[in-house]
């Protein structure tokens, strides 16, 4: 997705032109009759043109505006900074917000902060991994490494990125909070992005998730924003990731609200599409996937019903592609008849009698759509 930054910054925000031949096709008229026509003083008209001082961003879009100049020619071809402080950033006009930032921006509104002047983001997390991660994207973007901090401590290490530039941007287009957290929201453009969807979960569960192997396994994410789960809720029934947001008020007057996820076939789901990065939850994950010597309840009832698909017909042909006991089977061959997605032919010879199955149009229909949901 491709956004125009400008609008989104404020009137202070500097601007100053890398290219000297863009600078003279913007200044296409006499620096006197810019001067007259915008009524600035000569001098500084003249400083604007020849680059010697940075243009002022509502200078600039003055500009723009009776020269008809296409703003496209200026991309990549000047650099921004906002106020007085700071260096210039060489980005934009337009960006292309992609999944990255998406990520980085909900790791940010769970384990991060731009304070109200907008003179940083901070992030803090005690995996190195994510702390490299969100350095690494920042370098990538033209932020110079002058302007990003490290201090490491035991329990965390603390990120900080000072440039008010991006915190402008991330606040202004990605909706990372400013000043104390409240509620937190997630645009619609993240949540009817497939892609993006699963960024935004991916940073959520980087920032706030948990894993518990014992007792009942579960995934969790935990925010004091009711919001910020509902919309991270949408976008999982979207990607068909089952779970559902509890309070908890134990030990608080105020809840905090829990997205948890059950069920060691739909946490193997979530794990596969979202991909976290945390490095020590992925442990945790495969330890939970390692330990899984359990089959959950109705797996075999698809991986019969599949069979069948496949061509396997007879009971004892279908025990003996699974490995299961004919009893078993048939156990489930009887839910699936009870379900109405099979139905059975009965066959008699001099020997005996046995049943063939078939799938019904509604276990055909079934199949197809529930399918990748139970593949492991």
């Amino acid at each position: 997705m491709i956004i125009d930054i400008l609008q989104f910054l404020p009137d202070d925000t500097k601007i100053k032109i890398i290219d000297p031949n863009i600078s003279k096709l913007l200044f296409s008229k006499k620096v006197s009759e810019f001067s007259k026509l915008l009524d600035i003083p000569l001098k500084n008209m003249s400083r604007y043109q020849n680059g010697t001082r940075s243009i002022p961003l509502t200078l600039l879009i003055r500009i723009i505006k009776i020269t008809n100049f296409k703003i496209s020619r200026l991309q990549d071809r000047i650099a921004i900074k906002i106020n007085k402080n700071g260096k210039h950033i060489t980005i934009g006009p337009e960006i292309k917000i992609d999944s990255e930032w998406i990520y980085i921006s909900e790791l940010i509104k769970g384990d991060g902060h731009i304070p109200k002047n907008y003179h940083y983001i901070s992030f803090v997390n005690n995996n190195a991994l994510l702390i490299e991660h969100v350095r690494k994207f920042f370098l990538n973007q033209g932020l110079d490494n002058s302007r990003i901090g490290i201090i490491k401590r035991p329990d965390a290490d603390f990120l900080t990125i000072y440039s008010m530039l991006f915190a402008q941007i991330f606040n202004k287009i990605l909706g990372v909070p400013v000043g104390k957290k409240g509620e937190i929201p997630i645009n619609d453009f993240v949540i009817n992005n497939e892609e993006f969807a699963k960024a935004a979960v991916r940073g959520a569960f980087d920032a706030e998730g948990s894993i518990g192997n014992y007792g009942s396994r579960r995934v969790t994410i935990s925010s004091n924003s009711k919001l910020w789960l509902e919309k991270l809720k949408i976008m999982l029934d979207n990607l068909k990731i089952t779970s559902k947001i509890i309070e908890d008020y134990s030990n608080r007057e105020k809840p905090i609200y829990r997205i948890i996820i059950y069920n060691i076939i739909n946490i193997k789901r979530f794990y596969r599409i979202i991909k976290p990065l945390h490095s020590e939850r992925i442990k945790k994950f495969k330890k939970m996937f390692d330990n899984s010597d359990f089959t959950p309840k109705g797996v075999f009832a698809h991986k019969v019903l599949r069979c069948i698909n496949s061509g396997k017909i007879k009971r004892i042909e279908i025990a003996k592609e699974l490995n299961r006991k004919t009893h078993l089977v048939g156990n489930d061959l009887r839910l699936l008849k009870k379900k109405n997605l099979i139905d059975a032919k009965g066959n008699y010879t001099n020997k005996g009698s046995f049943f063939e199955y078939r799938l019904t149009e509604t276990g055909r229909i079934y199949l197809k759509k529930s399918l990748d949901s139970f593949l492991n």
